[in-house]
């Protein structure tokens, strides 16, 4: 027998404890390539250059000398003081102008480098007849047995002779074909292949730099000038000497160079599906 007392309590609504709102972890929005360059020009430091010129490709960095050079000029500091006289609009359109040559030597790094590996898997071309005249080309390969030697992953590794003396021949050919690129006259490789280009070929090196590049350099022109009201920037004079302004101008060439590596690595990352990362550093770095 159930009480009254007890069907009472029965008929009671049941109390409802309510549930925390379930909380799910925003993710990061992944920075865009503006953000990144942004970043990137706000942030670099002229210390950067002494990084720069110990990763960066020799040619690279010895192309930006000999350039800065050819338009400040070689008179020694030690004996004359030039003095670079201008109003900060036209020191603004040659900064421009100076990144934009820094871009185009990063974009004919990479068709320099992609022209040299295509070289590397053709055929290696037929000497000159004054090359080695004494000697008939290649080697005599009537040799029997075998080469060891030893892999660092696999250890002990055994190879034809025949064999092992075609790809001594190859890697001579190679360095040989190396060695004539860079004793050329002395002459830098980077320049040289740059004065070979028609003039349409040289203007899609820098045709390739999209607005996010050009808000990028327009942005680190303005961060170094400080000055950006049109009136001011026709009547506001600046004046600097020409160490310095080589300086600057070194400067400006290793950040253009550097904005297009970080478009470069920006597209593969993305291209790869990884996540995009800061690129303070110099080509070839990991940050």
């Amino acid at each position: 027998m159930v009480s009254r007392s007890d069907s009472a309590l029965t008929t009671l609504p049941r109390a409802t404890i309510p549930m925390p709102p379930l909380l799910i972890p925003s993710l990061p929005t992944p920075k865009s390539r503006r953000d990144i360059l942004l970043e990137y020009v706000k942030n670099v430091q002229p210390e950067f250059m002494e990084l720069f010129v110990q990763r960066a490709p020799q040619q690279v960095v010895e192309a930006m000398r000999q350039t800065v050079t050819n338009m400040i000029g070689t008179l020694p500091p030690q004996f004359f003081a030039v003095t670079v006289t201008t109003v900060a609009e036209n020191l603004a359109q040659l900064m421009y102008s100076v990144m934009m040559t820094g871009y185009m030597f990063k974009n004919a790094q990479n068709r320099l480098e992609l022209q040299q590996s295509l070289e590397q898997v053709a055929l290696p071309e037929p000497k000159d007849a004054k090359d080695d005249s004494n000697y008939a080309a290649g080697t005599q390969k009537n040799v029997t047995g075998e080469v060891i030697r030893w892999n660092n992953v696999s250890g002990l590794e055994r190879i034809d002779a025949k064999r092992y003396i075609e790809l001594l021949e190859a890697e001579i050919e190679e360095l040989n074909r190396q060695v004539g690129r860079k004793s050329a006259n002395g002459q830098n490789e980077l320049l040289e292949y740059l004065k070979t280009l028609e003039p349409q070929n040289l203007k899609e090196l820098t045709s390739s730099a999209g607005e996010d590049a050009v808000v990028a350099m327009n942005t680190f022109i303005k961060r170094l000038l400080v000055v950006s009201d049109p009136g001011q920037m026709k009547t506001s004079v600046t004046e600097t000497t020409a160490p310095e302004l080589a300086k600057l101008l070194y400067w400006l060439m290793v950040v253009g160079y550097s904005i297009r590596n970080i478009e470069v690595r920006f597209d593969m990352e993305r291209i790869l599906g990884s996540s995009p990362k800061l690129a303070e550093l110099p080509p070839g770095e990991t940050v």
